[in-house]
């Protein structure tokens, strides 16, 4: 009994801690080895079955396993149908050329680079996985077409045979990926989406709590916006991949782009409130921003449950109860605050309160509809929005700089003259092998908002990958004999690369481990491993990755200035365009536009340079200026084309001037086409005409946009239009 005893109390003190450890186990390390064994698995299937159906290059199979497999079913399924789709247009291409061009290398070289430089071009244009697609239809041509030339005869055999190559392994993946241990799409968005909300209800409570009249110049939302463009596009990213997944995030793809669009419009409105308390604080006086903050402080509240943020759907239901009954109350507030100052007000004082109230009005709504449309998630299948209401969601626009593509199309195309004019002038053995992984490296990679860095990073992995392969090929594939033995021998490399993948800091090094390890593999249907062919091909590689990261370092300007500068241009003239084109120039266009320029450029993650911190004040400047000046136009539509003032007019010229060229005299110009428009405005003639309603909107968007352009801390200002005409 003694010993039971002492056992019990054993158990008592050491249960406890194994079962914290175990729950710690399963939530860290356990995603990362259930997705290794993934891995493995799936290219042992792919394996044995190449090797069942005895296909010339199993590893061809274990080569695409290892590129399509990701860690959510949704992602596996998106990536296998566009890697399937490019591949097709890849062999297709193939066999024109080469039915061609058969006798010509020349000519059929020529040809190949115009493809790979249009393949490229379409690698930077589209996002996500039909970017990859692109990427695919290019070095395909590399695959089947090169080793075509030198037996046209076998031209179709190889291209059939590469594509059931390929199918067996987006099979294997797929089919490990969805049956066991499944992640779906759904529940990673529906986290996502929950955090977001979380987040930025938080972002508005520390706002009330301290507020960007006792600030330093950097406001609290400038941060957390940049942060949040990553997680729009990350979101869009996977919505894109969950049409394949047939579960709820497929019915909610459509409700998930709306949200992301009032997302993004509720968070600028926020920016350009807290903007206008800064300014306030500076040159304003003390009580009207004091009074703006007690409504602010009242809105902060109603997105607060017990001073916290909602968690899940069902609690932001609950928000969206509180928003709109302070919506219902908002006029009231409005009226009581007006009146308790109505007696020290000057005219100018009245606008500069007005506009702040009108800013919080809209941001109140736009964070009502938020609230409401995320909340839905929780409504009864039957009781959510129809999909005919969702497909007025505004889908995400594609913008891009035409320079940059066609840059990184003559850089693919470039690549493979290169190393073509290698291989024919010297009769390379291993020119093919250098030509596939130079375009590959080439075209991947040109998307990366890093390339010289990505490619260091790949090239890393590929000498590990190299060593792996001289292990396996020299010294453990000589020993198996069997399936089992076999599936040992190459298992190491694999999960060693896996594992490297999981992380985002080695990922890079992962993947260039996991091409040129299965690239070498030294059997294929039989084993064939040659010391000689090993070393050849390897050095080819390593010589091809070599070529594409001096390629990148020297035609790639991405961290330019210049490139820095024009996507400031490019960013500039959205704001021109919403003073120019016709309407309806809605906001989400202008939103997307704006976010996507500065998310490719990649500066939302390299604030700390100078030069992407630029790009950042301009996004700002062009989200604040471009709402307020879309909102002035459709306010203008409100009045008879007969009678809307020539000053208004000649103010959204004049701003459209400055935003296409920014100097100090067009600054000048905006500056005093605002005051004569105001002016105008506030004459007898027009408070007759012009309705009360309409007039003060028009007063309220004018003031809000001269005050943003007289501020000395923004990109606007004089001493920053200087510096600009400095550089």
């Amino acid at each position: 009994m003694t010993a039971y005893h002492h056992f019990r109390s054993l158990c008592r003190v050491a249960l406890p801690p194994l079962r914290s450890a175990w729950r710690e186990w399963l939530s860290e390390d356990a995603p990362v080895i259930g997705y290794m064994l993934k891995v493995l698995l799936a290219c042992l299937l792919a394996m044995w079955l190449s090797l069942r159906f005895e296909l010339d290059q199993p590893r061809t199979a274990m080569l695409t396993v290892a590129i399509v497999m990701q860690s959510r079913s949704g992602m596996v399924f998106a990536k296998s149908y566009y890697r399937l789709i490019g591949t097709l247009v890849g062999v297709i291409v193939s066999f024109i050329l080469v039915a061609l061009f058969a006798q010509e290398r020349i000519p059929f070289l020529l040809y190949m680079a115009l493809w790979i430089g249009l393949c490229t071009a379409g690698s930077m244009i589209y996002r996500n996985h039909q970017s990859y697609a692109f990427v695919l239809a290019g070095y395909t041509l590399c695959i089947v077409g090169l080793p075509a030339t030198l037996a046209p005869g076998q031209t179709f055999n190889i291209g059939i045979t590469r594509i059931s190559e390929i199918l067996i392994g987006l099979f294997s993946a797929t089919l490990v990926s969805d049956l066991i241990f499944p992640q779906r799409m759904w529940n990673m968005m529906l986290a996502s989406v929950r955090r977001r909300f979380s987040d930025f209800s938080d972002l508005l409570r520390a706002a009330a709590v301290n507020p960007a009249t006792v600030r330093t110049p950097e406001t609290v939302s400038e941060p957390a916006l940049l942060r949040f463009i990553g997680d729009i596009f990350r979101l869009e990213t996977f919505r894109a991949s969950a049409v394949m997944e047939n579960d709820a995030s497929r019915q909610n793809r459509l409700h998930l782009s709306q949200m992301n669009n009032e997302f993004m419009q509720v968070s600028t409105s926020f920016h350009a409130f807290e903007q206008l308390l800064k300014r306030q604080s500076r040159h304003g006086r003390p009580d009207i921003g004091a009074a703006l903050l007690g409504i602010y402080r009242k809105l902060a509240d109603s997105v607060s449950l017990d001073g916290r943020s909602a968690h899940n759907e069902q609690e932001a239901l609950q928000i969206s109860r509180q928003l709109s009954g302070y919506r219902k109350r908002f006029a009231q507030i409005a009226a009581d605050t007006r009146s308790e100052l109505a007696h020290t007000l000057s005219d100018r004082d009245r606008i500069e309160l007005d506009t702040g109230i009108e800013l919080l009005e809209r941001l109140s709504d736009e964070l009502y509809t938020y609230a409401k449309t995320y909340s839905a998630f929780a409504a009864p299948k039957d009781r959510k929005p129809t999909t005919s209401l969702n497909q007025q969601a505004p889908q995400q626009e594609m913008h891009f700089d035409t320079l940059a593509v066609a840059l990184a199309g003559l850089r693919g195309a470039l690549a493979l003259a290169i190393l073509s004019a290698v291989w024919i002038l010297t009769d390379w053995r291993s020119g093919i092998e250098a030509i596939t992984l130079g375009v590959i490296t080439s075209t991947l990679f040109a998307t990366s908002p890093s390339p010289g860095h990505t490619v260091k990073q790949f090239f890393i992995g590929a000498v590990l990958g190299t060593i792996l392969a001289y292990f396996c090929n020299f010294h453990w594939l000589t020993q198996a004999q069997g399936f089992l033995l076999l599936a040992i021998a190459v298992s190491p490399g694999i999960m060693l690369a896996a594992w490297l993948t999981t992380r985002p800091s080695t990922a890079v090094v992962g993947s260039g481990m996991f091409m040129v390890y299965l690239m070498h593999i030294g059997f294929n249907s039989t084993y064939s491993a040659n010391p000689v062919t090993f070393m050849n091909d390897a050095i080819a590689d390593l010589l091809a990755v070599l070529l594409s990261g001096v390629l990148f370092s020297l035609i790639d300007l991405s961290n330019s200035r210049w490139s820095k500068l024009r996507t400031a241009q490019s960013l500039r003239r959205l704001v021109v365009s919403a003073c120019r084109d016709a309407l309806p120039f809605r906001r989400a266009r202008l939103e997307s536009a704006a976010r996507d320029l500065v998310q490719r450029a990649g500066s939302a993650q390299r604030i700390a340079e100078e030069q992407d911190q630029l790009i950042v004040d301009w996004l700002l400047s062009t989200l604040e200026i471009g709402h307020a000046v879309i909102a002035l136009r459709e306010y203008l539509q409100e009045v008879h084309d007969s009678i809307v003032p020539p000053p208004m007019l000649k103010c959204l010229d004049a701003i459209a001037n400055l935003y296409d060229d920014p100097t100090p005299a067009h600054r000048h110009d905006a500056i005093s086409s605002i005051d004569l428009a105001m002016q105008h405005l506030s004459t007898d003639a027009m408070r007759l005409v012009l309705m009360q309603s309409t007039r003060h909107k028009l007063m309220t968007m004018l003031h809000f946009i001269h005050s943003a352009l007289l501020d000395e801390e923004s990109v606007l200002s004089a001493n920053a239009i200087k510096r600009l005409e400095n550089r």
